[in-house]
Formats: structure tokens, sequence, C-alpha cells
């Protein structure tokens, strides 16, 4: 993962890092939220209890944030991003063009946008363009 920063999205990194002692790996500022991704394991650290710090950043930022944990399995990160839907089951498929395919089965609907985010930090992460899910 090769991803470049503008001064935006620095200050923002910075002022997350600052109020929650964890570096993102990745911020994605998107029009009615802010999307951070966290090492694995440091998820509940950034949110802090009850929720307190990232209400905090909501407030000073005045959009929603939304935290997931990364991984380097791109099921993994699906089950992550999904939270707290459930994954049922998924995998990445390779066809002979070296074409990957994100098959996922999960345990309720999803809506369009969700979606939508899905696809997008698929292929930002893992160059997976081509998404399944039921």
């Amino acid at each position: 993962m090769h991803i470049k920063f503008d001064s935006d999205v620095l200050s923002l990194i910075t002022l997350f890092s600052n109020s929650t002692g964890v570096i993102p790996k990745d911020c994605i500022n998107l029009e009615d939220r802010i999307i951070f991704t966290v090492p694995m394991g440091e998820a509940a650290m950034s949110i802090g209890k009850n929720g307190e710090t990232v209400k905090l950043i909501e407030k000073l930022l005045g959009k929603d944030i939304t935290i997931v944990e990364y991984s380097d399995d791109p099921v993994k990160f699906l089950e992550n991003l999904l939270k707290p839907i459930k994954l049922i089951s998924g995998y990445v498929a390779v066809d002979s063009s070296k074409q990957k395919t994100l098959e996922a089965t999960v345990a309720s609907n999803l809506s369009g946008k969700k979606i939508k985010l899905i696809k997008f930090l698929m292929e930002r992460y893992f160059n997976i363009s081509n998404i399944n899910i039921k």
C-alpha cells in the first residue's frame, strides 16, 4: 500500500494521532465523514473509553468519524470494515488474467453507500476491483 497524503489529510492525521495516541495508516476525507484506518489492535484505543475520544474528534471536525482496523488479509480487513455486521464467508479468487475478485456473504443487507466504500477501500489497499457481496 503506497498512498500519498496532501496537507489537509496530514493535518487530520496529526489531529487524530495527538488526540488518540494512535498513528493511523490512512485517512480518507469524504463529504459526510472521515475514515481512519488504524493498525490492528488499536481501534479501541482510538475510540476511547465510552467513545469519548472519537466523539471529541467528531465535534472538532464537524464530521462523523469511522475507525477501521487494517489487516494485510483482505477478507479480515473486510470483516473489520463490516463490523458490527457479521461476515459469514469470504475469499479472494484470482482468474487466469490475474484479476482479483472478492466474494463475500454477509449476515444482513448492506446499504449502497457501504458497498461503495468497501469497493473503494478494496481497490485502494488490495487492488481488488471486483467485489461480489451476497
